[in-house]
This record gives C-alpha cells, structure tokens and sequence, in this order.
C-alpha cells in the first residue's frame, strides 16, 4: 500500500525550471520558487496526479513546518488520499507552465501572472 511522501521533489525539468527562477526572477530560495509554482498550479485549475522521476529536495517538516500546505490540499482536493504526493505533483506542473511562460517572447513576469490572477478573481465576483 502507498504511503505519503516524507520527502519532497522535482524531475529534472522541474528543478531546471527552479533554479532558473531562483537566479532570473530572484526568488532567494528554492523553496519560495517552489511555493509559487504550486500556488500558479492551484490558480491554472490544475489536478494534482502522479508523477514519476523525482529526485529528493526537501523534508516535508522543513518545507510545510506548520503543516499549512498540507491543510490547503486537504482542502483544496479533498479526493486526495495523500497530499504531500498532491504537493509535489502540482509543484512540478507549475513549473512546467512557468517554463512555457518564461519561453514566451515576454518571458516570466512575476506581477503580470499576479495581475491576471487579480483580474480574474475580479471577474468572476458578482457585481
């Protein structure tokens, strides 16, 4: 029987796309970076699914110390039977869409995925 993950990471693409981020866009750790491509994942309507190929980055008690992340996939995607594994699934598909997102001709722009994020939350509340 499967258990949750004690461990935390990313394929290679994933962690390519992470490190990226941390020296171009200038988060100061990888775990910020990693933080935010799940949170872009979240925000895109992404599922978390599995994922095969990933090495080893974080602890999860060093990653989600007060265990909020896990509260929120708990929430989030209450079908999930094991939200570490949702965790990392959804952070390394944010960081398969902010790849495509800085390979585009703008390239990564921080407060312009935060702007369209604020604009359709605006959107979509009753006026």
């Amino acid at each position: 029987m499967a258990e949750d993950k004690k461990t935390i990471g990313l394929t290679d693409s994933g962690k390519a796309t992470m490190e990226q981020m941390v020296e171009v866009v200038g988060f100061k750790r990888d775990m910020d970076a990693a933080k935010f491509a799940f949170a872009f994942a979240v925000e895109q309507g992404c599922e978390p699914g599995p994922i095969e190929g990933t090495g080893t980055i974080w602890n999860v008690g060093t990653l989600d110390e007060g265990g909020d992340l896990k509260a929120l996939i708990q929430n989030l995607y209450p079908q999930t039977q094991f939200p570490y594994r949702a965790l990392e699934s959804l952070m390394d598909t944010g960081f398969g869409l902010l790849a495509k997102e800085m390979a585009s001709a703008s390239g990564l722009r921080i407060e312009r995925i935060l702007q369209r994020a604020t604009d359709a939350a605006k959107g979509s509340q009753p006026g």
